[in-house]
């Protein structure tokens, strides 16, 4: 848990103290940005990771697992943009510019990782009192952020297109 705690910190810190360059990025969205069916890959994010946890590791109650998984779901999949939008804010004027300038918002591979490490403590210290089986629940925790992380990259990739003119 310690090295989990580490890398947690230390993946924060690069987040939030990473210096950002920005080259006159002329990036435009051809079809839609993502952020137009984010609250779709959320909904559906919620629906797997919830029931995945709740019904392999035998929770019978299915509303806290879902709280759990919903606040640690914000942790991780609103709090990087926030923090690049807070960065922008000086140059653009709207902390919404880090959906809309260049194609950042898309999932890659550090998401994913920045997902792992900020879910699976979360969930995992929150829910661990009602299982018997540990290790199934870190292990099916992993395996629906793996999952839903590789559902919303490729939803985004089929269906917001763009290009730098």
């Amino acid at each position: 848990m310690k090295i989990a705690s580490v890398l947690t910190t230390y993946s924060l810190l690069a987040v939030v103290f990473t210096a950002p360059v920005y080259g006159n990025s002329s990036w435009i969205w051809v079809t839609t940005s993502p952020r137009t069916i984010l609250p779709i890959c959320i909904a559906v994010t919620l629906l797997i990771e919830t029931f995945g946890v709740a019904k392999l590791n035998y929770i019978a109650d299915i509303k806290q697992v879902f709280v759990i998984i919903t606040f640690a779901n914000l942790l991780s999949f609103i709090a990087p943009y926030l923090v690049r939008g807070y960065r922008l804010y000086p140059l653009t004027g709207s902390i919404f510019a880090a959906f809309d300038r260049g194609p950042y918002y898309m999932i890659l591979a550090g998401y994913l990782l920045l997902t792992l490490i900020i879910e699976i403590p979360a969930v995992y210290l929150l829910l661990k009192k009602y299982v018997e089986n540990k290790k199934r629940l870190l292990i099916t925790i992993a395996g629906v952020n793996i999952l839903t992380t590789v559902l919303v990259a490729i939803t985004e990739r089929m269906i917001s297109i763009g290009y730098y003119v």
